[in-house]
Formats: structure tokens, C-alpha cells, sequence
């Protein structure tokens, strides 16, 4: 299952509980929580494999260096997916492979 499948799978029965349950509050999956430093991790695995440094990701992929060391340090809890999408076309890695190398990371919670 893709990562993306796993997510909405998640978030829909977490919508669905809390619809269902008024005085459930809402909560992100533990999984979620330590997805922003799994992608800074994958990031810096791939520019690792291409010999390249966070400064000349951030030259490739036309991201601000400090939008990438955030990434990378998971202080960034959210990137954007467009931001995600020009560093997977500046390592030459489709999105669908960055992200599925997550999907084993993630498990099933």
C-alpha cells in the first residue's frame, strides 16, 4: 500500500470516529508525527547517494537553503507537497518512489 493510501486510509477512520463522537478529540497518528524527520532522512539520503550537499540541493531544486536544512532537521512539520515535489525533480527521484520508501518506516498504526 502507498504511503498516500495509508494516510487517507487513517484519516478517514479518524474522521469517521470523530463525526460518530462528538467528545472525541481529534488526534494525529503517532506515525504522523515523525513523518517530517522520516522525509528529512530520505532527503539527505538521496543527496548523500548523488555526493551532493543541502547547498547544492537547495541550487538544483530553487528551495531556500533554510527551507531544506529544516527538512532535513524535521523542524518543518509540513512541507509542502510542491516543495517536495521540485527537491524529488532535483535528485531525479519520482515522487511515488521518494515517498514509498517511507510507506515500510511508517508501519500500520
Amino acid at each position: 500500500m502507498l504511503l498516500s493510501e495509508q494516510i487517507k486510509r487513517q484519516l478517514e477512520k479518524e474522521s469517521f470516529m470523530a463525526e460518530n463522537n462528538p467528545k472525541q478529540k481529534r488526534r494525529t497518528p503517532s506515525w504522523c508525527a515523525q513523518l517530517p524527520n522520516r522525509l528529512g532522512r530520505r532527503m539527505t539520503e538521496y543527496c548523500l547517494r548523488k555526493g551532493w550537499s543541502l547547498y547544492v540541493l537547495s541550487a538544483a531544486s530553487g528551495v531556500p537553503l533554510t527551507t531544506i536544512a529544516h527538512i532535513a532537521d524535521g523542524s518543518t512539520k509540513n512541507p509542502g507537497i510542491y516543495t517536495i515535489m521540485r527537491i524529488c525533480r532535483a535528485l531525479d527521484v519520482p515522487l511515488a518512489v521518494f515517498l514509498d520508501g517511507l510507506e515500510d518506516e511508517c508501519g500500520n498504526e
